[in-house]
This record gives structure tokens, C-alpha cells and sequence, in this order.
């Protein structure tokens, strides 16, 4: 047992592409709960690693900008009043080798909370939102099943996909009743249904409404760089904003509903999201996936027999 005080009640795990920014952001809503200010801190995942660890390595940058001192970690829940449920999360935790063993270190009784995305379709939407990004892998999406390229060696595309393999480490380490898991499709089908089982998992007022009115974090092939160069995220209107406005005021920016579904909606019509094949996504779901889906349905009791048809 540690001895450091205000450590997180929950974690959101991952996965990533599957509505985690969405939940993190509607959570923030709820006047009983805390969530770090900071998305995707990793600590967990990265506190056991030094930059030597990653020299040469992209993986440098995404070390960089995590939070990997527990000190730092610590000051994340600063801003929690008395009584509030504080969390954070960070995708990487799905996978990160050291991440469930550290999370036990630290936080024996921690809250898990997973959300998990058909994985060929997971794959599917990271490669739209490497697209928005213009940071493709490949030009193709079809080169994902080619065991000899990038897709198979980054830890964001095919290897993050088998939730069974990782998820197994959880609950091996934790007590079931600490592991909550939810399916993609239950998050967009019913939003209501699902945030009231993950305030009762916390322990909160089940009835507050959520104003479920933004989707976040959405993704696809630009399709006016003129319009992404104004409104887009890393646009020199937006970049130059962060550089002469206080951290301050650009948080309350970016925590103004009207502002930011304004320019998320601008966003997301400059967005083309060409659909997945399905005779591509079943190739993928059954060649590289089954057997892991096949273990995931098993441990978390839920009938997956849908992503494999």
C-alpha cells in the first residue's frame, strides 16, 4: 500500500478510437467527479521508463509529453473539491507493458472502466485520424494485413486491438468487481443508459443529464486545406491563440460548450469519412483478431459473436 494522497479513484483504460475522449469530456460535466485536466497523462504506463529507453524511437515524442514524474502526477487532482471521484484517462494503459502491475503499485483499489471498439473498426478510425493528422502509416488501408510493415510494429494500430490479450493482465491482477467493460456500440446506441452504469460503478447521482450534444476527436481525410488551415488544430490561428493567451484563459476557452461545438461541428464538415469495405473488415476481424475476441468474450461475458460476422 502507498502512502501518496490524491491518487485517482478511476481510470479510463482505453481503448483508444472508441469514444474514450467523448466519455472523458461528458464525465467532466457531472459536479461529483474530477477529471484530470490533462488527457492521456500515461504516468502509469511510462513512469518505469527513461528518455534512454526510447532514443531513435517516435516513441520519444509521445514520452515526452507524458507525465512521467509522480509528483506531477499528483498535482493533475489538485483542483478536486472535497468528495469529488477523480480520474483520468489514458489509452495507452490498455497496453503499456508495466502499466496494470504500476496501477496496482499505486492504487490497489482503483475503479477500471474500458471501452472497447470492434477492432478492425478501431483500426479503421485510427487511420481516418492519422489521415486528419497527415501522418498515414501507409497509403493504403489494406497494407495493415501485411505482417512486415508499421502496422504490425506501433503499438497504436493491429497490436492494440487485442483488448483479450491485455485485458486478461487486469483481471488476474484486480478484483472483477473493480473492472467495468463496455462495448463502442452500447456508448453511441444508448449514451444515457451507459453514463448512468458509470456513475453507479462510481458511486455518484445516477440522474444527472449529460448534455450529449458534441462528439469529439472525430476523424477522416480533409477535404479543404484551405478550411483546415483556419480552423483546424494545429491552424496558425489556433497555435498562435495558445502562445499569447494565458493557460488560464485557454482552458475556459476550451471549456465553453457554445465555442468549441461551434468549431468542432466546422471541423467535422471539412471531414470525408469513406466507409469501411466490409469484405475488408471481415479478412481482418477473422485472420488477425478471432482468437483474440474469442478471449475477450469469455472474460467479460458478453456476446461478441457480432464483430467476427
Amino acid at each position: 500500500m502507498n502512502s501518496f494522497k490524491n491518487l485517482p479513484d478511476f481510470l479510463i483504460i482505453g481503448a483508444g478510437k472508441s469514444g474514450t475522449t467523448s466519455v472523458d469530456n461528458y464525465l467532466k460535466q457531472h459536479p461529483e467527479i474530477f477529471i484530470s485536466p490533462v488527457k492521456e497523462p500515461n504516468f502509469f504506463g511510462y513512469e518505469l521508463n527513461t528518455p534512454k529507453d526510447f532514443e531513435g524511437s517516435p516513441q520519444l515524442n509521445h514520452y515526452n509529453s507524458s507525465v512521467t514524474n509522480i509528483d506531477d502526477y499528483l498535482k493533475l487532482f489538485q483542483g478536486a473539491s472535497v468528495g469529488q471521484v477523480k480520474g483520468e484517462t489514458s489509452n495507452t494503459y490498455m497496453y503499456h507493458e508495466h502499466a496494470a502491475k504500476r496501477i496496482k503499485h499505486y492504487v490497489p483499489h482503483v475503479k477500471l472502466i474500458a471501452i472497447l471498439r470492434q477492432p478492425a473498426e478501431r483500426l479503421y478510425s485510427r487511420y481516418l485520424h492519422l489521415a486528419r493528422e497527415d501522418k498515414l502509416p501507409s497509403k493504403e488501408f489494406a497494407d495493415c494485413l501485411d505482417k512486415n510493415t508499421i502496422w504490425w510494429k506501433r503499438n497504436d494500430l493491429i497490436k492494440e486491438g487485442f483488448y483479450g490479450k491485455y485485458l486478461d493482465e487486469y483481471y488476474k491482477l484486480f478484483d472483477h468487481s473493480q473492472i467495468k467493460v463496455f462495448l463502442y456500440e452500447e456508448l453511441r446506441e444508448d449514451p444515457v443508459k451507459l453514463h448512468q452504469e458509470i456513475f453507479h460503478f462510481l458511486g455518484v447521482n445516477e440522474d444527472f443529464e449529460i448534455d450529449f450534444s458534441i462528439t469529439y476527436n472525430q476523424s477522416g481525410f480533409i477535404k479543404n486545406p484551405t478550411v483546415d488551415k483556419l480552423i483546424g488544430s494545429k491552424s496558425p490561428l489556433v497555435t498562435g491563440l495558445k502562445k499569447i493567451i494565458s493557460e488560464k484563459n485557454l482552458q475556459r476557452l476550451k471549456d465553453n460548450r457554445f465555442i468549441f461545438k461551434k468549431v468542432n461541428d466546422l471541423r467535422s464538415k471539412n471531414l470525408s469519412k469513406p466507409k469501411l469495405a466490409k469484405e475488408l473488415k471481415s479478412k481482418i476481424s477473422n485472420e488477425i483478431y478471432r482468437q483474440d475476441i474469442l478471449l475477450l468474450q469469455a472474460l467479460i461475458d458478453k456476446d461478441l459473436s457480432h464483430w467476427l460476422d
